[in-house]
């Protein structure tokens, strides 16, 4: 199974690790050069270890910015040097050399300067010039504080009663000193300057500083009194440093973060601008007059001395005082212009409020305003009018819903919940039915908007009810209007089917062919003009039929009147379904009557073979009519336009009623094409 990096696993490790550390070096103890080369083994495995969760770090910390990722890096380097110093440290011990004021010491030490700097190159936020000062000032008196404290319990002690060798003492002193620098450049780090996104990874390497100097203090400690034994717990207390700032860096490398319900995520979010080392400043100076009355009563002749440092201290704080006497000054002015602009502020929301209200109050409709739980929070004088409800009884007690009639509730519900959640598709303004107090319903047209900043919605209502009746008044009457057109043409085209069946029993009567001829042709237009109102009579459409559909019922018709024989000819139509108004297709009708008549009638003589052509379509906004034939050809001396033939008379009165325009083409047979825009529209 595959290690999964992460905290909690390294955390596990950490233990397993400790636990076989102690258990081996315990085993080894009657073989010190096992235990020794056991025990610098396993140290050299745990700081290589944490390098490389640093360098995952590194890898990681790109997304933050190449200045946090070379921050990573020097981080990373300071761990290297430690691992390289306890490799030749070992070496010095398992060959019986003294590892004191080497290489591998130096090695050691330069963890906390290079740390240091790693921990300054990480990005900072901005602060004024004042606040850059304030904060020098304040680590000045905590380093000297520190100092005058290790002075008096460590290094004083130190040259009075040490024995041994002063410069390994010396570096050990400067072990304490660089790491309660690096803290306070952590504590800055931390409450002025990190990402939050790095909080984490940095409050565990305080914690891991925090164990590195206080083992550091006790071990300086123990020396300087003799009491320090190689391998006993004081050891440990550096294993568990690295170890802290290795999961320092799985944090990183993981993207850990602290759960914002945590105290401490709080109070570090909470307290972002606020610093903390002005009171470790103050602990300082108490410590060092602390030490002060310490050494006065103990007749210690280190007096002088903190009488000195403390009178620095002193001057230190006084000059402070004098950045923060100023900077006082600037935030007054400040806080005076703040109070003049925060006056203007309300004096010109009370303006607005005042305007507000007289607008929500005299827009003249219905307006409410509701928050995301559908309760009306405020209710002008009209909705009042409008629902039958006092306006104490309405606001903040009844909800929006209440009104709404229950077939209308569940839309209703649903643009609400729309317009908070998508407001974008929800529409602006729809319809519902309103019940008042008295059980009225009313027809509502309602506008409905949320309001910037908040889910709450601004709804203006107005009453349509008069409105909705009256059109539907209008539409009871149009349908009975419409049954009664659709009636008047149902009678006009039983009237000319009449008048067809009259023409039809005159004419058993007449013996002239041309006569009878006539009496065809007449009954064939009263039923091509039946046909349309039929067409009428049936569509959901009284002003416009479809003219292809028609075209094609009236040829076909004449095609069976005319045709004894239709296997001589062929009858091809090619029409679109066009929509054509009324005032169009009745001489539309009679023209293609007309035309299609005569091809039927004089085209085919003498048992001549053809085929009959029908075009119509539209382009644009242009109707092309086209009927043709192959027949035997229209005559040359004869002139379409001037002719006795009533019914080529027909087709150009009936083409100019249409403000159309008729062509011939004479070549194989006879076409006419009639091109015309519709009048009606």
């Amino acid at each position: 199974m595959m290690f999964k990096i992460s905290v909690r696993n390294g955390l596990l490790f950490g233990i397993f690790f400790f636990a076989a550390y102690l258990i081996v070096s315990f085993l080894l103890k009657n073989q010190p050069v096992l235990e020794g080369i056991f025990v610098f083994s396993m140290i050299a495995i745990l700081y290589s270890l944490v390098a490389i969760c640093l360098y995952l770090a590194t890898i990681t910390s790109a997304i933050y910015g190449k200045r946090t990722q070379l921050a990573w890096t020097i981080l990373t380097i300071a761990v290297l040097t430690s691992v390289v110093g306890n490799i030749l440290w070992g070496i010095l011990v398992l060959t019986n050399q003294n590892p004191s004021n080497t290489l591998a010491n130096i090695l050691y030490l330069m963890f906390f300067p290079i740390f240091l700097i790693g921990i300054l190159v990480l990005p900072s936020s901005y602060s004024t010039n004042r606040q850059k000062f304030k904060r020098y000032f304040d680590i000045v008196i905590i380093l000297f504080s520190i100092s005058l404290a290790l002075w008096i319990f460590l290094i004083v002690p130190a040259f009075q009663h040490y024995n041994g060798d002063f410069s390994s003492l010396i570096f050990d002193l400067m072990y304490i000193f660089g790491g309660f620098l690096l803290v306070l450049a952590m504590l800055d780090l931390l409450f002025n300057r990190i990402y939050k996104e790095m909080y984490v990874p940095f409050l565990i390497i305080l914690v891991g500083v925090l164990v590195l100097i206080t083992t550091e203090c006790v071990y300086v400690y123990q020396t300087i009194h003799g009491t320090y034994v190689p391998g006993s717990p004081t050891d440990l207390g550096w294993l568990i440093g690295y170890l802290i700032l290795g999961l320092a860096g799985i944090s990183m490398y993981t993207h850990q973060k602290i759960d914002s319900d945590n105290f401490i995520i709080d109070y570090i979010s909470g307290k972002k601008t606020y610093t903390i080392t002005p009171y470790i400043a103050l602990g300082g100076i108490s410590m060092a007059y602390i030490s002060l009355i310490w050494a006065y009563n103990t007749f210690n002749p280190d007096l002088t001395f903190l009488e000195f440092g403390i009178g620095i201290l002193i001057f230190l704080v006084i000059s402070r005082q004098f950045l923060s006497i100023n900077e006082n000054k600037h935030l007054y002015s400040k806080a005076q212009e703040e109070i003049i602009l925060r006056k203007e502020v309300t004096k010109s929301l009370r303006n607005s409020e005042s305007a507000y209200r007289t607008i929500f109050e005299n827009t003249g409709t219905a307006t409410v305003i509701i928050n995301d739980k559908n309760l009306i929070t405020l209710a002008n004088t009209e909705f009042v009018k409008l629902s039958g409800y006092p306006k104490d009884d309405i606001e903040g007690k009844m909800f929006w819903t209440d009104f709404v009639v229950i077939d209308d509730l569940e839309p209703m519900l649903k643009h609400n919940n729309l317009r908070i959640t998508d407001n974008q598709s929800d529409p602006k303004n729809y319809e519902f039915r309103l019940s008042n107090k008295l059980g009225v319903i009313k027809n509502i047209f309602v506008v409905a908007v949320i309001m910037p900043g908040s889910n709450n919605s601004l709804v203006s209502l107005l009453d349509v009810t008069k409105r909705r009746n009256a059109e539907a008044e209008i539409k009871k009457s149009l349908k009975e209007k419409e049954t009664l057109l659709k009636e008047i043409h149902h009678r006009v085209k039983n009237n000319l089917m009449v008048i067809s069946s009259l023409l039809n029993l005159q004419s058993s009567y007449i013996k002239d062919k041309q006569a009878l001829d006539i009496f065809k042709e007449s009954q064939n237009r009263a039923k091509s003009m039946a046909l349309i109102h039929e067409r009428l009579y049936r569509s959901t459409d009284l002003r416009r039929i479809d003219f292809g559909d028609y075209i094609q019922t009236l040829s076909n018709d004449l095609f069976h009147t005319y045709m004894q024989d239709p296997s001589r000819v062929k009858l091809n139509m090619n029409v679109e379904n066009v929509m054509v108004d009324i005032n169009t297709t009745v001489p539309l009708g009679l023209i293609v009557n007309e035309l299609v008549t005569n091809s039927m009638k004089h085209a085919f003589v003498n048992d001549h073979k053809g085929k009959i052509n029908i075009d119509f379509h539209k382009d644009g906004d242009l109707f092309i009519l086209i009927v043709g034939d192959s027949g035997v050809g229209f005559p040359e001396d004869l002139d379409f336009r001037n002719t006795a033939s009533l019914g080529l008379q027909l087709v150009n009165n009936l083409t100019g009623q249409i403000d159309g325009k008729i062509e011939l083409n004479r070549k194989n047979g006879t076409e006419f094409k009639i091109t015309f825009k519709e009048l009606y529209k």
